[in-house]
């Protein structure tokens, strides 16, 4: 408001006028649509700088091993999964065994960490502080659901840093037929009947192998360890490395034996367990061979239908007693991308009853790594008799952070021993794992 005053001295108050007062018609036109221009501006630009911001989409990445052609599931399940978890994903890798532990070393090393691993082992990575504990991506009712003895047997430092997915165990599987034929009425229980079985097998029933004995990389150290069990022999024992111990040579002695007499197949260091040993079998070319839970469903699939199969104990050298090899899987998470949320859900997701119920289906019918499905599972008569067995298991000593390389030299060279000289090889890899623990 301003003050003026009149020529006759009185004062008067008055209201300026606004600027667009004094504009033409033609100027105020274009004044107003300048005016609305700004006001639309303004207002979008409010929209973007103080809408809050939309929480962006997780992806979580996933390596896992191949049981049996496992990628259809996993993707089946992540799809299931998103659907249920808005704004999570999961891509999940599926990768063969032979190359599983080369690939997660190499994602590792170039700064592509994995959220989620499934695989054979997890203490180097634990040791390398790269996992988060068992109990922080997976809730209590899950964690508690997982059986203690597989539980136990997934810590690093007394503290679990995996999850069992599940576990197998192993059996002497024979081809009734074929002994039937060679005239062999009870089975062996020491070396010394399993070699004269085999000689037997050998003289009366032409073109089959008696034993045969995959020593090569895919799961040298399975077959190894086996054997070397039934013999009192161990890859770890009491707190150190016994690869070249007495019982070990001597193990590997008794199979470089049974080699040279034509009671294997030729070359056993060169002989996977899938390619070579169950393809034999499954063709009726093989009288006996170590398998697990799942080679009955496995020979069903690949040709062996028709072999009448028979299963028992493993063989033990004199005085020794048998043992099964228990095998656990695991999941591991780690730490590198942050996202312990977002993984736990994941993996609660994957021990539902149902879901895990499919993984197992899918993975080939192995022993579960939960008490509500292992109640199930001890009805099965496909999995009853390694139930049976796993008293007398023994495991790979996955709580020592050089096991994987241990794994890897005893993949690549173990097999060699019976071809060469067992004291020579059993001295090497025991340098290679006391190296391995520096």
């Amino acid at each position: 408001m301003l003050i003026s005053a009149s020529q006759g001295g009185r004062i008067y108050l008055t209201t300026p006028r606004p600027a667009w007062a004094y504009l033409s018609r033609s100027e105020m036109k274009k004044a107003s649509r300048l005016s609305a221009i700004i006001a639309i501006a303004s207002l979008a630009l409010a929209a973007i700088v103080g809408a809050p911001a939309k929480a962006a989409d997780v992806e979580l990445k996933m390596v896992a091993a191949d049981y049996a052609n496992m990628q259809p599931f996993w993707d089946d399940l992540a799809a299931k999964f998103a659907k249920a978890n808005p704004g999570i994903t999961v891509k999940v890798d599926v990768v063969s065994w032979e190359t599983i532990d080369d690939k997660v070393k190499t994602l590792v090393a170039t700064g592509q960490i994995p959220d989620v691993v499934n695989k054979g082992d997890y203490s180097d990575a634990a040791a390398a502080g790269l996992l988060y504990r068992a109990d922080e991506v997976v809730s209590k009712k899950t964690l508690d659901d997982i059986v203690p003895a597989f539980l136990n047997n997934s810590k690093y430092n007394g503290v679990a840093y995996a999850l069992p997915d599940l576990a197998s165990a192993r059996a002497l599987f024979y081809n009734k037929d074929i002994l039937k034929k060679a005239g062999v009425k009870k089975l062996p229980t020491t070396w010394t009947e399993l070699e004269a079985a085999l000689k037997t097998i050998k003289s009366k029933v032409k073109g089959v192998y008696p034993y045969v004995i995959p020593l090569g990389p895919e799961e040298a150290q399975a077959e190894f360890a086996i054997w070397a069990g039934g013999n009192g022999g161990r890859i770890f024992d009491k707190g150190k490395w016994t690869i070249n111990s007495k019982a070990n040579v001597d193990t590997m002695a008794f199979i470089k034996k049974l080699t040279s007499q034509g009671l294997t197949q030729p070359n056993p260091a060169k002989c996977d367990r899938t390619a070579c040993a169950q393809t034999l079998f499954a063709q009726g070319k093989a009288a006996f061979i170590n398998g697990s839970v799942f080679l009955p469903a496995w020979l069903k699939d690949n040709g062996g239908a028709g072999i009448n199969l028979g299963s028992g104990s493993f063989v033990a050298a004199p005085g020794k007693k048998p043992v099964t090899l228990g095998v656990q899987d695991y999941f591991t998470a780690y730490k590198a991308n942050g996202r312990k949320a977002e993984i736990t859900k994941w993996l609660d997701f994957i021990y539902e009853p149902a879901n895990y119920a499919a993984f197992l289906k899918a993975a080939g019918g192995f022993i579960p790594a939960t008490k509500s499905a292992g109640a199930a599972a001890a009805k099965d008569p496909a999995l009853a008799p390694f139930i049976k067995l796993l008293p007398s298991a023994i495991f790979y000593p996955g709580d020592q952070a050089a096991w994987p390389a241990v794994k890897g030299a005893l993949q690549q060279e173990v097999g060699t021993a019976a071809s060469g000289d067992p004291k020579k090889v059993m001295d090497a890899l025991q340098k290679k794992a006391e190296a391995a623990s520096k």
